[in-house]
């Protein structure tokens, strides 16, 4: 008796059709839309790439090499993705490691979806292996240049722009006093106010919700600014001058103008006030885990680079003390 084996052959299927397949599966698994829109968006750039390339899109033929050939290109290149004007500018410099590592993990995360779905035998990432990048030191703003900042704020108020430099300072204080993410202050409704305590309930990462606080000076600055907004029927807390909720690349544009109006030329947008609140609370409240659940993290992973870098600035703090060469008193 001859038995026949039918061999498994992967069918071709097409790249376009299994990154939409993918990007629904994220949405359909509850992830959050801001994840869903980061796989989203970084696919759409390696298709870009692919079809500039000439791949054939079967999902088959994309090689180990291929995937290596489009790293290095996310590492090397200036003026990335066929992209021009507004918008772009984050992709005319080359990538930092840090971003390439992104596109790896995308990559990653689809290509494993792909070999657990059936369509490919193994991930053509298998034998890829890109460390993990390491965290740099933590720059906070000063408190220089937070009152610099308010400075202009204030300055606005006074000259017939109240609505607008009411709601910039009291986001500025609200960022300083709880470290969110600007996607996270960005999408405040006004009914997740509890005014009388200051407090307010924020959706982070993955969907996950937690309350956070602001103290008497940014609370006062938060009621000067409803005050002044209090017209508008719009549910989300932050509006623009045309009574349109505020998007987080739009807090991101008036971070940068009133950066640019106040001096300060050092680098950093909205996340650096979360630095900023990180060092701040602990040097307060040496409490970790505080931290962790105040800032919204999964793990303490990020919560030890800022114990790091507090250790570093205290030991540096000391070393003014402590200097040998100083103690020999050459001067």
């Amino acid at each position: 008796m001859v038995v026949f084996i039918r061999s498994q052959v992967p069918v071709s299927t097409s790249v376009k059709s299994l990154v939409k397949g993918f990007v629904l599966t994220q949405r359909t698994d509850c992830k959050s839309p801001r994840t869903t829109e980061y796989y989203e968006s970084n696919l759409r750039r390696f298709l870009w790439y692919a079809e500039q390339q000439k791949w054939p899109d079967d999902v088959c033929q994309i090689t180990e090499w291929d995937i290596r050939e489009f790293l290095a290109y996310t590492g090397s290149e200036g003026n990335r993705w066929g992209l021009s004007g507004n918008g772009s500018e984050s992709s005319r410099p080359k990538a930092t490691y840090c971003t390439v590592h992104h596109y790896y993990c995308v990559l990653k995360a689809f290509f494993n979806w792909c070999v657990r779905e059936g369509f490919i035998p193994e991930s053509p990432l298998a034998k890829i292996k890109l460390k993990a990048p390491r965290l740099n030191v933590v720059q906070p703003y000063s408190s220089q240049d937070i009152l610099r900042l308010i400075e202009v704020c204030d300055h606005d108020c006074k000259n017939n722009a109240r609505l607008l430099g009411s709601r910039n300072k009291a986001i500025i204080l609200m960022f300083l006093d709880t470290g969110l993410r600007a996607s996270e202050l960005a999408n405040i409704k006004l009914d997740e106010i509890e005014s009388e305590r200051g407090w307010i309930k924020v959706k982070g990462k993955g969907a996950k919700e937690r309350v956070v606080r602001i103290g008497a000076t940014a609370q006062k600055a938060l009621w000067r600014y409803l005050v002044y907004r209090e017209k508008s029927k719009c549910e989300t807390l932050w509006i623009t001058e045309e009574g349109r909720p505020m998007k987080v690349a739009g807090i991101q544009a008036m971070l940068m103008r009133l950066k640019e109006r106040a001096g300060l030329t050092a680098k950093g947008n909205c996340h650096r006030f979360r630095h900023t609140f990180a060092l701040h609370f602990l040097r307060k409240d040496r409490n970790p885990f505080n931290l962790q659940y105040l800032l919204g993290h999964s793990d303490l992973r990020m919560v030890r680079h800022y114990v790091s870098t507090l250790g570093m600035e205290d030991a540096l703090k000391a070393h003014e003390c402590a200097s040998p060469a100083d103690s020999l008193d050459l001067r």
